[in-house]
């Protein structure tokens, strides 16, 4: 988009969408990890999915708020993460261990793409980024 002409309003918005996506992103700007923690985890590999979040996302240069929740305690989808970012909306994951959190934050966080394999549900952001007058 950028090497080409800009011919419509449409193709100013879809730049300036593009634009405050990789900037979000790249500032970490809204982005929201919640791990679920319940009764039925008492080995703590809900906090060693979290601490591995911490980690993963201070690696890839995203500031990213890290948050432990309390769980009802779905066993069969423990551990529970909700992804928030603004470009996605919310992404909840389940059965998520430490290996496989640097490839959540690889592909959803810096590449913009939900891993449907662990996806549980996904709520699409409302924000307008651009408003055309």
């Amino acid at each position: 988009m950028c090497a080409s002409k800009l011919t419509s309003p449409e193709d100013l918005q879809r730049l300036a969408e593009e634009t405050r996506k990789e900037l979000a992103i790249r500032e970490g700007a809204g982005v929201t990890i919640k791990v679920f923690v319940s009764p039925l985890d008492p080995k703590g590999a809900s906090r060693l999915v979290a601490r591995t979040f911490m980690e993963e996302t201070r690696k890839a240069n995203i500031a990213a708020r890290v948050i432990i929740a309390e769980g009802e305690g779905a066993s069969s989808f423990e551990p529970v993460v909700e992804i928030e970012t603004p470009r996605d909306g919310v992404a909840v994951y389940r059965n998520i261990t430490p290996d496989k959190v640097p490839i959540l934050v690889k592909e959803h966080l810096v590449g913009g793409r939900v891993v449907f394999e662990w996806l549980i549900s996904q709520r699409r952001s409302q924000h307008v980024l651009f408003s055309w007058q």
